[in-house]
């Protein structure tokens, strides 16, 4: 029996809807390509910025966590497995998607859902560190 740490990860704190999403978007990719998406996440993370200049529904501070740790995470990503290069791109994915379950932009529970995907590969990549305090 094979053992799918992306499933593991996903069962262990996702509910079903986010299970499913988080595990379409797990697709291990190369390092080089995960080093390219730190760009991705920065531009998700300014665009959170610069729409809660009209919307202050949107947390800032919690996108800010979301894509610091996302950025750690790629930095390291030489050093990740197959599989767990395959769990950092789901995170990625997650974050970076317009349509992931809980809309960031419109609601103040709209990075809830990214973030409890970005803590659970921190967990299963061992860098609780990066998710410490949201």
């Amino acid at each position: 029996m094979t053992h799918d740490p992306a499933q593991a990860v996903a069962e262990s704190v996702l509910p079903e809807d986010e299970r499913l999403r988080f595990l379409e978007l797990c697709r291990a990719r190369p390092a080089n390509q995960l080093h390219a998406d730190a760009a991705r996440v920065e531009a998700h993370l300014r665009v959170i910025e610069l729409g809660a200049r009209t919307s202050p529904l949107l947390n800032v501070e919690l996108a800010r966590s979301i894509a610091g740790a996302l950025a750690a995470l790629i930095a390291d990503a030489d050093n990740y497995t197959f599989q767990e290069r395959r769990l950092l791109s789901g995170a990625i994915e997650y974050f970076v998607a317009k349509g992931d379950l809980a809309d960031d932009y419109a609601e103040p529970s709209g990075l809830d859902d990214d973030a409890r995907v970005t803590r659970a590969v921190c967990r299963f990549l061992d860098r609780t560190d990066l998710a410490e305090g949201w």
